[in-house]
């Protein structure tokens, strides 16, 4: 059993960044689960990136991909590019990372338990 963060990525327009802004020809949309060492924006601009590039985008196509963070539900890291001549309705990358433990090579989502309002009682704790 290992405690890891987990990434669920969803490209909403893989091959955009490709056409140079102009159109939308080839552009798809796909999910993508990543084992990812943090939460952090870094870590997960790097991983839509990468994933970007394995699945169509071509490299370097992405250098201007940029967090935004106005207008989204609290927990989703949301990533957008724009094209030179168009813009887009929908952005590039919604990403959600959370702990998970990982079992036999099966993932589970951790979800902290409320407590708050009640007593913890340990049979062990000294007064």
């Amino acid at each position: 059993m290992e405690l890891v963060t987990l990434a669920h990525i969803t490209l909403n327009r893989i091959g955009s960044a490709n056409s140079s802004g102009f159109g939308f020809g080839g552009q798809r949309e796909r999910k993508f689960t990543a084992e990812v060492p943090d939460s952090t924006i870094a870590t997960l601009q790097q991983i839509v990136v990468e994933i970007a590039e394995a699945n169509g985008e071509l490299s370097g196509a992405l250098h201007n991909l940029r967090e935004e963070r106005n207008g989204y539900p609290a927990g989703l890291v949301v990533f957008n590019v724009q094209g030179i001549s168009t813009q887009y309705s929908t952005p590039y990358a919604v990403c959600q990372a959370f702990p998970a433990l990982k079992i036999a090579g099966r993932y589970f989502q951790l979800e902290e338990v409320e407590t708050k309002g009640s007593t913890f009682f340990r049979q062990d704790a000294e007064d």
